[in-house]
């Protein structure tokens, strides 16, 4: 064997070393389980002992039987209104982040008060919301100290709205970072040069800031509507019959009703979309990048 020959084999070698534990952490963790999902969607329950089978009928089921359906395009609406809620909330902080929080200490402040809701757990952030709105919350013993109303207010608690809100509060700071990720990587000489050509701040926001973004927020959204779309703790603090989403289903399935394969059908269907969704977001970052 020549010395090139030799050379090229220890390459080779070395590589499949490198390559070796994230493949084996892949199949590991990801191509077994997405398989062992897919094969239990495709079978049935018998006695509560599970039977394997080549069925796509709960596959169907999840299109077609109630309520799954109807929940599952339930928990759509909620993760598209907390990733735009998040995006509307977050667009405005990552942008004074990224522009106006000139000096290092005021950055680092802002950006310390962005990240420190990470440290609290999730489940205080949830019943922390489950008190602002309840009966005797701080919205509604300030209704009535005002005069404002006689008796507290049920609209605020146990219903999509107090979903939607808690979820906006707890995933916000994902579309932020992700924003400002973003917003860093414009050039500053490309928003000075237009400056000088003489166009406005409205103009240079609308056709150099917004256009440049846009993969960050696509990003932040995609993030944000994966998180809420698949949660299913704030529906059951702050839900109601009406909140309930297809985690909850899920969980129903796996632990009351012991309906694995209807379960892992929807698991299948979820990450489908999920796959949909990341498709057509990266799509949509392609278009940007070349249009801009």
């Amino acid at each position: 064997m020549s010395i090139a020959a030799r050379a090229s084999f220890a390459d080779r070698h070395g590589l499949l070393l490198w390559l070796a534990p994230p493949l084996a952490w892949f199949a590991v963790f990801m191509l077994l389980p997405y398989g062992l999902l897919f094969y239990y969607s495709l079978g049935s329950v018998d006695y509560m002992t599970f039977k394997p089978g080549f069925s796509a009928a709960n596959l169907v089921r999840v299109f077609t039987g109630a309520p799954y359906l109807a929940v599952l395009l339930k928990s759509i609406k909620l993760g598209l209104i907390t990733a735009v809620g998040a995006t509307l909330v977050g667009f405005p902080l990552a942008f004074c982040l990224a522009f106006h929080a000139t000096g290092r200490a005021l950055r680092s402040a802002v950006y310390f008060l962005v990240i420190i809701p990470w440290w609290a757990s999730y489940l205080v952030k949830a019943y922390a919301w489950k008190t602002i709105l309840g009966s005797s919350g701080i919205i509604n013993s300030g209704l009535m100290s005002l005069g404002l109303i006689d008796t507290p207010l049920r609209l605020l608690l146990y219903n999509q709205f107090s979903v939607a809100l808690t979820l906006i509060y707890i995933f916000t700071p994902f579309a932020i970072l992700s924003i400002y990720a973003q917003l860093e990587r414009i050039p500053t000489n490309v928003i000075e040069a237009a400056k000088n050509l003489g166009a406005t701040d409205a103009e240079v926001f609308r056709r150099i800031v917004l256009p440049l973004s846009l993969p960050g927020v696509v990003a932040g959204a995609v993030i944000t509507f994966s998180l809420s779309f698949g949660d299913f703790v704030a529906p059951t603090l702050v839900g109601g019959p009406d909140a309930v989403m297809i985690s909850n289903i899920v969980v129903n399935l796996l632990g009351v009703a012991f309906d694995w394969p209807m379960a892992a059908a929807i698991g299948v269907v979820v990450i489908g979309f999920a796959l949909t969704l990341i498709s057509i977001a990266q799509h949509l970052e392609a278009r940007a990048a070349v249009r801009f």
